[in-house]
């Protein structure tokens, strides 16, 4: 033991420790300056504070309501400040989610958005519009029957409606009365499956327009229906997809900028890996 401590660098490293300790008990633990203890409220801070409330209220706050945000904004400032002295940010989940939002918004505004192009649109369009499908139009009037009904018989009935061509209020009057609608012009699929259930709108459009179809059956029970008509569902035009399209150019365009904004930091930084991490990327 007495050969270790003879050691040149064990003896400069028990120096050090003996130093450190020395000056801790000397002087205590490292406390905030003083100039992280300053606070500065400007033109700018005044500028914002009333900004924000004219965004929120949609008018100029009062003198008192002005001092008001003054003084909540100090208290948050002296907040804020105490708990980076203390060291509260460090490995806090939440304060590394709400720099990472920071970093990505600084990476969107790096440089001028570009304009989207008349061309850009019709490009975009024409590449994915598959994507914009109007929904199937349909119109039609339905009988409803409960569903412990037997098909067989619905089916039968259906049969002597069209061969009868029976009108529409007396084939009604041989279902059971519901809240359901009893008749729909020129619905959209989807609020015909709002009302009736999921998928009830598909079936429809296996149905014959111009005549009494079914059964059919919901999640109520059974239907026989008179398809009158049936709009397919059809791509959109340009016009009418214009603002979602160029909400998704710009949505790509902010992406794109956060991506090659993180490349290049990435660039800057030295990654070591190590153990698990290491394994996984050697797989």
């Amino acid at each position: 033991m007495t050969d270790r401590l003879k050691n040149p660098i064990i003896q400069v490293v028990l120096l050090g420790i003996f130093i450190c300790a020395a000056l801790l008990l000397i002087f205590g633990p490292k406390r905030p300056s003083d100039s992280d203890r300053v606070i500065v409220i400007d033109e700018t801070d005044m500028a914002q504070l009333i900004a924000g409330w004219q965004r929120t209220w949609n008018r100029m706050p009062t003198r008192e309501e002005l001092k008001g945000l003054m003084e909540n904004h100090v208290r948050e400032e002296v907040l804020y400040k105490e708990a980076l002295n203390e060291g509260l940010d460090r490995n806090s989940a939440v304060v590394k989610r709400a720099l990472i939002t920071q970093m990505d918004m600084l990476a969107e505004g790096q440089g001028e958005q570009p304009e989207i192009t008349e061309e850009a649109l019709e490009a975009y369009y024409n590449l994915r519009k598959d994507q914009f499908i109007s929904p199937a139009i349909i119109s039609f009037k339905q009988v409803y029957f409960k569903e412990d009904e037997d098909p067989g018989r619905l089916t039968a009935l259906k049969d002597d409606w069209n061969r009868t061509d029976l009108d529409y209020e007396s084939a009604r009057s041989l279902g059971v009365n519901s809240m359901l609608s009893p008749e729909m012009r020129e619905m959209p699929a989807d609020l015909i499956d709002r009302e009736f259930g999921e998928n009830f709108a598909s079936k429809l459009r296996e149905l014959t327009p111009g005549q009494w179809n079914g059964p059919v059956p919901s999640v109520f029970g059974w239907h026989l229906i008179y398809l009158d008509s049936m709009a397919a569902p059809r791509p959109l035009p340009l016009e009418a997809v214009r603002n979602d399209i160029v909400l998704q150019l710009q949505y790509e365009d902010k992406n794109a900028a956060r991506e090659q904004f993180y490349t290049e930091l990435l660039q800057q930084y030295d990654i070591t890996y190590q153990g698990l991490a290491k394994q996984l990327l050697n797989e």
